[in-house]
């Protein structure tokens, strides 16, 4: 569920995580800047504490009176900048000896402890709260006539820890103006990261109105949007082949079988008019059986004619001998072909496969040799034969296996050579109505071939007869010698 605080826009939300991822990267730097800062800084005051402390605890001792300090006063500065510091010089019995003035008489003293550790040969430091202000010391010992003393010298912390301050609101400045920032090129580098992005969908709205004919604009840059771009359009081009072929299949079937439905509502309101003979009621169910039969053909030979136009994935390629595929083919033709008296021949060797669908190239032959009976003479022949093409040279290719189906036929005029897989073309409407073809044999082949990434062409055509060349992906195989 999205919070309704949370921009529901796409680009106001690529925007807002550029903005928090970069914001959080910047704050992470300018924290590590914070620390090496104030590592380096306090390394530094450290360091010039112990210059100081030497330097002072070797000249609390540089005359001949015992133990003192020096002190100028600051006014001679002139108002420049400088770092305050403070003295403090005990016994060994931990007596404060002498004192800056600057401390006053309630200056605070070290504890004893920490003196123990100067009077053993340490040097300690340690910080100190002196007159409401941070200060940090270092403990150093020297002697004079025999006597120990412990020199405490200390800088306030005032100066570092302003500039530390300063550092931290001066980053805290350069986040919140590097945030906004950030965020403004954030929102410029989204609007045009998104405008190809926009134009697609105002365009895919457009296409989705019905304008199926219409692609998006080529990309000019092969990056994500362009290979999506690609991809949506391949899309298209099969959902507008899709449209086109259910389209079409409304159309045919609403065309093709009206007809024959109307013909048998009529055959069956005539034989319901009158009181008829059991046998007369048989031959009119038995004609009408017929029918339906032939529309239960033209169904499928449509909805088959569909699929192969939508290019339906769950074809699955496989190697499949081309010799029994012919011949079932022939058992299967062989009634029409006895009707008329033509023969049947092939010239196949059994090492002959196609890398095919075994159901869909099952129907592609049916077809092409029944038309190839269908539209042949009385007492013709129809014949079945097969080379292959193997790739030239040295290149990797499939071979091709060319199946030629020829008939003694009375040839095809060559304008009408092409419209022949057109659906619903024949050349002889007679020979159709006789037959029962629905002329959408060659149709389908085709349609089927192309999606098998075969083909099918007229070879040869003239008075002697018709050759129909079909063309697929296949191999020929060693045949195993059986004992």
């Amino acid at each position: 569920m999205i919070h309704p605080a949370w921009p529901t826009g796409f680009r106001a939300r690529l925007t807002l995580r550029w903005t928090i991822a970069a914001g959080a990267l910047i704050g992470l730097a300018n924290i590590a800047i914070y620390a090496a800062a104030h590592t380096y800084v306090y390394r530094w005051f450290d360091h010039n504490v112990r210059t100081i402390g030497a330097t002072e605890a070797a000249s609390s001792t540089d005359g001949s009176e015992g133990v003192h300090l020096h002190e100028r006063a600051f006014d001679q500065l002139e108002g420049g900048a400088f770092t305050e510091k403070f003295v403090q010089i005990y016994d060994r019995r931990g007596r404060l000896v002498l004192a800056s003035s600057a401390l006053g008489p309630d200056s605070t003293t070290l504890p004893p402890a920490t003196l123990a550790d100067a009077f053993t040969g340490r040097t300690p430091m340690l910080w100190v709260r002196v007159l409401g202000r941070n200060a940090r010391v270092v403990v150093l010992t020297e002697t004079r006539d025999a006597d120990a003393y412990a020199i405490a010298v200390g800088l306030f912390a005032d100066d570092v820890q302003d500039g530390l301050a300063s550092l931290a609101w001066l980053l805290l400045g350069v986040w919140l103006v590097s945030i906004a920032a950030t965020s403004a090129i954030g929102a410029s580098l989204a609007s045009q990261a998104l405008d190809p992005v926009a134009r697609i969908t105002d365009r895919a709205a457009w296409i989705a109105r019905g304008n199926f004919d219409a692609r998006l604009d080529l990309p000019t840059v092969q990056d994500e949007l362009g290979r999506m771009t690609q991809l949506l359009n391949s899309m298209l081009d099969r959902l507008q082949h899709a449209v086109e072929a259910n389209r079409r299949f409304a159309a045919d079937a609403s065309h093709e079988l009206r007809g024959p439905l109307t013909a048998m509502a009529g055959e069956l309101d005539v034989a319901l008019r009158h009181p008829r003979t059991a046998k007369s009621y048989a031959e009119t169910l038995q004609h009408v059986r017929g029918r339906v039969a032939s529309l239960t053909e033209l169904t499928e030979d449509l909805i088959l004619l569909v699929r192969s136009q939508e290019g339906s994935r769950d074809v699955v390629l496989r190697e499949v001998a081309l010799t029994p595929l012919i011949t079932d083919a022939f058992a299967r033709v062989s009634p029409l072909a006895e009707a008329r008296s033509v023969r049947l021949s092939h010239d196949i060797p059994d090492g002959v496969h196609l890398y095919a669908d075994p159901a869909l190239i099952t129907r592609v032959l049916d077809n092409v040799i029944a038309n190839a009976v269908l539209y042949n003479r009385d007492q013709g022949d129809v014949r079945v034969s097969t080379r292959v093409d193997e790739p030239e040279g040295d290149a990797w290719a499939t071979p091709l296996v060319i199946v030629e189906v020829s008939d003694t036929g009375a040839g095809i005029p060559a304008d009408e050579q092409e419209r022949i897989f057109t659906r619903f073309h024949r050349l002889d409407q007679s020979r159709a109505r006789h037959t029962g073809g629905s002329g959408l044999g060659l149709a389908i082949c085709r349609e089927v071939l192309g999606l098998l990434g075969g083909s099918i062409r007229v070879a040869r055509s003239d008075a002697t007869g018709t050759t129909l060349e079909v063309r697929m992906p296949g191999v020929i195989l060693p045949v195993t010698a059986t004992v």
